[in-house]
């Protein structure tokens, strides 16, 4: 299985740009392979807010977060040859609701919006910092900069899902209010 493994990774190409080495067994990059489940964890934290909230959009980015968190664990760990497909699509879906998350909110959340967006920028930092040609790239090291692209980004992607989830809760409250002025 582990040279399988590694065949489908180096046809692929998958990993090779991460700067953490890709290793000879089942899990070919664990660091990497540990740290995507921030998304899960995160998507699970969202979901679980949307569900009380009764936010759609918020349930909707808590679900692409899970599913952001499951294609990276795959990509970063056993690398199936459909790992990419896995890793890419629930990404491009997260932008979807994001895009709309902040179409939807950003009026009313602009200082969250705008934490959120810190965070990821800090993200990028590190995701820079985390590719292989990087000067800061140590391929051995249990210390990986895309790694914490992986927990900063699903921070402020939570961040952001958290704005989508209490202006669902907002929106129903205004919604309430203006039936009852209305009924008088």
């Amino acid at each position: 299985m582990t040279i399988v493994v590694q065949m489908w990774a180096a046809a692929a190409g998958i990993g090779q740009s991460d700067c953490e080495r890709v290793v000879h067994a089942t899990w070919a990059q664990p660091v990497l392979a540990v740290t995507s489940l921030a998304y899960v964890v995160v998507g699970l934290a969202v979901l679980a807010s949307a569900v009380r909230a009764r936010g759609a959009l918020a349930a909707a980015a808590g679900v692409v977060l899970v599913a952001v968190g499951a294609g990276s664990v795959i990509y970063h760990g056993p690398q199936p040859p459909w790992a990419g497909t896995a890793h890419d699509w629930p990404i491009i879906a997260m932008a979807v609701v994001y895009v709309a998350g902040l179409a939807f909110t950003v009026r009313r959340e602009w200082r969250v919006w705008l934490a959120a967006a810190a965070i990821l920028a800090i993200a990028l930092i590190a995701y820079v910092a985390g590719r292989s040609g990087s000067p800061l790239c140590r391929p051995d090291s249990p210390w990986q900069f895309h790694g914490a692209w992986h927990v900063l980004s699903a921070a402020a992607a939570g961040l952001a899902a958290m704005v989508m989830a209490r202006h669902a809760v907002l929106a129903r409250r205004e919604s309430a209010r203006r039936d009852a002025a209305g009924g008088q």
